[in-house]
């Protein structure tokens, strides 16, 4: 099989390691060396020269809901749960061919703006099939609400395309089948995930079982009057219910205090962020230094078009750029790439490390030392990116 090395002025192995005027020398789809230009140890090959830019591992999005893409503008509904109820409406108006096509529409998005490996939450829509196409790595989470109940059958994983169960959130889904999805997703030796901690109106009814998420639960049919989870708050409940361990992916952790926090990184969970998205719905965001502090390694998320404008995630680390200023780039960049491949539980993506997937992309930027390299990469708008994969 051919061999080929990628050159460049700039390589990011991972963040904080560079390299200048180096090489990417890959074998299908493994990397096989990573160094400077003059030290291969197998000369042979097909020479592909980039440029002054930067060849930088693929961007991971660890958690997007792409079927959503229909919805797009949906962020302008005045409240959380009119929020919610606009999205049941537009899907519940979507025809099949739509929903395909802004799934496609979606991916391509992604895949155009630097990202090469997804955690994706959605409905029965075909989603695996597009990634797959788009060559892309993905896990496919199958969401489920309500009462506790047998679980659906799952598509076969194919390819890079992983797919799993996934609970929505514990105001949304009863505790009984949170824990049977959880001990599902172990069995398939999948990542168990399911949103924690996103907005007041979740806070407010797992406290006390009742308020406006309460009336509007009842409104959506879901009976909750045996679900034995409420007077605790919602980290309070994950963990006593043991929902929270090392295969645990547990996405927002927005409405949480450093306390809840401390024990959150006690049990080895993976997080994941959504900064954009909480601040259009919520207008906060989440403690990213708090996290960092206790030794978390977050991932990052852009959630779907119908609380963001774009897909990208260097969109994505650009607003953490601006509403963390004085956060080191290299550890944005961290949160982009190797935390949400370790998060997703892929890491032979993340980082660009002999023996590794070959999934990276080049960045057309001209930087004159790697410091600087980090910081354009946070921080410049519309990016020039080509994704090699």
């Amino acid at each position: 099989m051919t061999r080929t090395i990628h050159r460049a002025r700039w390589i990011m192995m991972e963040p904080g390691i560079w390299i200048e005027n180096g090489r990417v020398m890959v074998q299908g789809n493994r990397i096989l060396e990573v160094g400077g230009i003059g030290g291969t140890t197998h000369p042979n090959g097909q020479v592909m020269d980039h440029g002054d830019g930067i060849l930088m591992p693929a961007l991971v999005n660890a958690h997007t809901h792409v079927t959503l893409s229909t919805s797009a503008g949906a962020d302008d509904a005045p409240g959380f749960i009119p929020w919610v109820q606009r999205l049941i409406n537009h899907r519940n108006r979507q025809t099949h061919h739509e929903a395909t096509r802004t799934v496609r529409e979606g991916i391509t998005a992604m895949k155009h703006s630097g990202t090469g490996l997804v955690g994706d939450f959605g409905p029965h829509i075909p989603v695996g099939e597009a990634f797959e196409a788009a060559r892309l790595h993905a896990t496919v989470w199958l969401e489920s609400l309500g009462n506790d109940r047998d679980l659906p059958p799952l598509t076969e994983n194919r390819g890079n395309i992983r797919h799993a169960w996934a609970g929505h959130a514990p105001h949304t889904t009863s505790p009984a089948l949170l824990k049977r999805i959880q001990t599902a997703d172990i069995q398939l030796k999948q990542r168990f995930c399911f949103h924690l901690a996103e907005s007041r109106e979740e806070t407010a009814f797992l406290t006390n079982g009742e308020g406006d998420w309460a009336d509007f639960m009842t409104h959506m049919g879901i009976d909750f009057s045996h679900w034995d989870c409420f007077g605790k708050r919602p980290v309070e409940m994950a963990l006593e219910r043991g929902l929270l361990d090392h295969n645990t992916l547990a996405v927002h952790l927005l409405e949480i205090n450093v306390k809840e926090m401390e024990k959150v990184a006690q049990t080895g969970a993976h997080v994941c962020l959504c900064p954009r998205s909480n601040w259009m719905l919520h207008r906060k965001l989440p403690d990213i230094g708090e996290l960092l502090k206790l030794g978390m390694q977050p991932a990052i998320g852009t959630d779907s078009l119908a609380s963001v404008t774009t897909l990208s995630l260097f969109d994505e680390m650009r607003f953490i750029h601006d509403h963390f200023p004085n956060m080191n780039p290299d550890v944005i960049l961290g949160m982009g790439t190797q935390n949400g491949a370790l998060a997703l539980g892929y890491p032979y993506l993340g980082t660009l490390r002999p023996g590794n997937r070959n999934a990276m992309i080049y960045v057309d930027l001209n930087v004159a030392n790697a410091k600087e390299a980090a910081e354009a990469l946070v921080s410049t708008e519309n990016l020039s990116v080509n994704p090699m994969f």
